[in-house]
């Protein structure tokens, strides 16, 4: 038998079914022009041949490359892995590729892939800025006018699409909910990234106890890694302090999985040795042993909003630049001690 020639082109399969090289084209990118029969033909020829559908060539003829980057600065944090899935779900719905990056907070990682999708031609770019991302650091984007949408965090002056949550309103619930529950000693665990999702949550808190006369400790604002371990060691200093606060606001869900291990390992209970209150609503918030009050954030809508927006840049270019920020929703569950 002999051996299949290598780099099959679409002349190949033109002139092996008689037809012009164009029709095979439009046959292969699913263009309504080619009428069925001729398009099952031509795709059975592709298979049996072993064409192998050259994007970057057809991105050099059309501009477009059906290719787009997705950077988040954590995917092990179960608050991305549900806005990846929903940005994910509308990009294919448009013939949209993703290809995924978890920047583990590194600046250089992140650089480095937005060098890479400009070198392949992505059409696009969703992107949770790294800790400390400037806009220096995202010179590349704009000097290559890459369609981008931010997610999550922003970076400020960045005049870039982006849709997130109102992180301010968000830590405003909470603390209060806290202080209408008659806690006057009151920590904030976590928090302590440049960034501006960290600034807004950090003001909600430092503003709303102001709001009611109550001082915050510095002793009692701790910074932490944004998860459980870090909770847990947080609340390990809380419990060495002779002043210990009776609640405490996390800065996610997942440092505050950690401040309810810890409690366990101590003998306490949530909600009533300390109050604990979170933000995000990952589904893990409502399986532990203490169900966990929390701000619920609309991740799934914000990774929706986000790739609708990036498909809408990439057709638009010179549409107006869109903030959306989703309303947040106290879930109130037994961990703050009480139910109201």
């Amino acid at each position: 038998m002999a051996a299949k020639k290598q780099n099959i082109t679409l002349n190949d399969i033109a002139i092996s079914l008689g037809i012009s090289k164009a029709t095979v084209s439009l046959a292969i990118n699913n263009d309504s022009r080619v009428n069925e029969d001729t398009r099952r033909k031509i795709l059975c020829k592709v298979e049996e041949l072993g064409y192998v559908y050259n994007r970057g060539a057809a991105g050099l003829s059309t501009g477009k490359t059906n290719t787009v980057g997705l950077a988040v600065h954590d995917i092990t944090n179960p608050y991305f892995t549900e806005v990846c899935a929903e940005c994910e779900a509308i990009l294919s719905q448009n013939d949209k590729l993703a290809f995924l990056c978890n920047t583990n907070e590194s600046l250089e990682h992140q650089e480095r892939f937005i060098e890479a999708l400009i070198e392949h031609r992505a059409d696009g770019l969703i992107l949770s800025p790294a800790d400390g991302t400037t806009l220096d650091s995202l010179k590349p984007i704009f000097s290559r006018n890459l369609p981008t949408v931010m997610i999550a965090r922003y970076v400020e002056g960045a005049k870039l699409d982006y849709v997130g949550n109102d992180g301010l309103l968000a830590f405003q619930m909470a603390t209060e909910h806290l202080i209408k529950l008659g806690h006057k000693k009151i920590a904030m665990i976590g928090g302590g990234q440049v960034t501006t999702v960290s600034a807004a949550r950090r003001k909600g808190f430092i503003d709303t106890m102001a709001s009611y006369n109550l001082p915050v400790e510095p002793s009692h604002l701790i910074k932490c890694t944004t998860n459980p371990k870090g909770g847990e060691e947080a609340l390990n200093f809380f419990l060495g302090l002779n002043d210990r606060p009776t609640a405490v606001v996390c800065f996610t869900d997942l440092v505050a999985l950690g401040v309810l291990s810890g409690l366990h390992r101590h003998g306490l209970v949530p909600g009533e040795d300390l109050a604990v209150v979170s933000c995000d609503d990952i589904e893990e918030a409502d399986r532990g042993y203490v169900q966990l009050t929390t701000v619920r954030i609309r991740k799934g809508e914000i990774g929706r909003k986000a790739a609708e927006l990036l498909i809408r840049r990439i057709n638009n270019p010179d549409a107006p630049k869109r903030h959306i920020h989703l309303k947040s929703e106290l879930i109130v569950r037994k961990s703050c001690g009480s139910v109201i």
